[in-house]
């Protein structure tokens, strides 16, 4: 595999909120703006590309739209105990309590919701549709903070 693409748009982010367990800081329901870059390794295919860039902002961007100006919740999280009603969404933590709109709320089936971990959920998305490549996913929440993930 000795080519790669690289989609480094400032226009494929997603702003959302969101709380942490650690640090403390962290705890309290804070937002980022996320910005979203991947990086595709491959050999050439018949129409030499490792992938069509048009196809893969695309498919890029509708990974990362469902999530944004939500809160995300982690489903898997061992902290949190969630409880839904009709239109609205309960999520308790040891010492807070939240109630949000249902409408407000995008669900992560993960244990919490870190750059880390979004890198990952958004590798993992990427890697349906583009299996048998290397994928590397970075999400950034600053300018000088970036979290990223690679098979």
């Amino acid at each position: 595999m000795g080519f790669k693409v690289i989609v480094e748009s400032t226009d494929i982010k997603f702003s959302a909120s969101h709380f942490l367990k650690h640090p403390l800081q962290c705890t309290r329901l804070h937002g980022h703006n996320y910005y979203v870059y991947v990086e595709i390794s491959d050999n050439l295919d018949e129409n030499h590309f490792v992938v069509d860039f048009t196809h893969l902002k695309e498919n890029l961007r509708s990974i990362v739209k469902p999530m944004d100006h939500y809160v995300l919740i982690p489903t898997e999280s061992d902290e949190l105990e969630i409880r839904e009603e009709k239109d609205s969404v309960e999520v308790m933590t040891s010492k807070k309590r939240y109630v949000f709109p249902r409408e407000d709320i995008f669900f992560l089936p993960l244990p919490a919701t870190t750059s880390e971990l979004l890198a990952k959920y958004i590798h993992d998305k990427m890697k349906e549709i583009y299996k048998n490549k290397k994928i590397l996913v970075r999400v950034g929440e600053s300018k000088s903070t970036m979290a990223v993930f690679e098979d």
